[in-house]
């Protein structure tokens, strides 16, 4: 009996995708989460990794940045060699691994980008000393297509109150006007024992995704999971608005 051609089952015919990030020794963030996201997904995925960590799925240990040069190379061997259909970046450390990225994303008329602007660990460890944090803040947001923030980073990149929902969506009106990029504004942070409220502000275009609040916030790896979703179905050619319900439906299918 002859069997049935299904390119969908062959992993040439499947999508690429990049994950900007570090190594996370619990396997629960980082490249490993992103990595796991993309397979469930569907899409085929490619990592340079910008720096490792020693941690848990509680607490971060030790954090050291690789040298520039090693993501220089990861991340040119990679663009040279694979049509990529999207991206995400997680952590990036310092100045000179920002700097690199953006050369290379740049050079590469790269589309679909997407920075989970990771600040510090859900245990208050903090990845960027304050003059990278402005070199980011600055400079670095600028080459997004989507900016990933939850409260407490919303709050520091636009240096506004972000109390409640109302100032959720100022704030993120102005990082979106500021680096002409959609800002995806997370609630979880928000107090609230109802439902949460997600936010896509693109300019002065707002949509809101609402969902049960079951207090996941503080989990391990939850950004890195939700950005790379988004990423992965950018990556299928799905607009911004039909990747967040698709990846908000993964997450809490896999979280809850």
């Amino acid at each position: 009996m002859k069997k049935t051609f299904k390119p969908s089952n062959l992993q040439t015919f499947k999508l690429y995708c990049l994950t900007i990030a570090a190594s996370d020794t619990s396997g629960g963030a980082g490249i490993q989460r992103d990595l796991k996201t993309f397979h469930d997904i569907g899409v085929n995925g490619l990592s340079v990794i910008t720096g490792i960590t020693a941690q848990t799925n509680q607490k971060v240990f030790y954090a050291k940045a690789l040298p520039v040069e090693d993501v220089e190379n990861q991340i040119n061997t990679i663009l040279e060699n694979y049509h990529i259909s999207a991206v995400k970046i997680g952590v990036v450390f310092n100045q000179e691994i920002m700097e690199c990225i953006s050369c290379f994303l740049k050079k590469n008329k790269q589309r679909n980008i997407v920075i989970d602007p990771i600040l510090k660990a859900s245990d208050e460890y903090s990845f960027l000393d304050e003059e990278c944090f402005s070199f980011m803040k600055d400079k670095f947001l600028r080459i997004a297509d989507i900016i990933t923030p939850n409260v407490p980073e919303l709050k520091k990149l636009s240096e506004m109150s972000v109390s409640n929902e109302r100032e959720l969506i100022q704030a993120g009106k102005q990082l979106s006007k500021k680096y002409d990029a959609c800002i995806f504004a997370k609630g979880g942070h928000l107090k609230n024992d109802g439902n949460i409220k997600d936010y896509l502000i693109n300019g002065n275009n707002i949509d809101s995704f609402s969902t049960p609040n079951k207090h996941l916030s503080k989990i391990h790896g939850t950004g890195c999971m939700i950005s790379s979703a988004i990423t992965a179905f950018l990556a299928q050619n799905f607009d911004i608005k039909t990747a967040i319900i698709k990846a908000k439906k993964y997450f809490y299918s896999i979280l809850t």
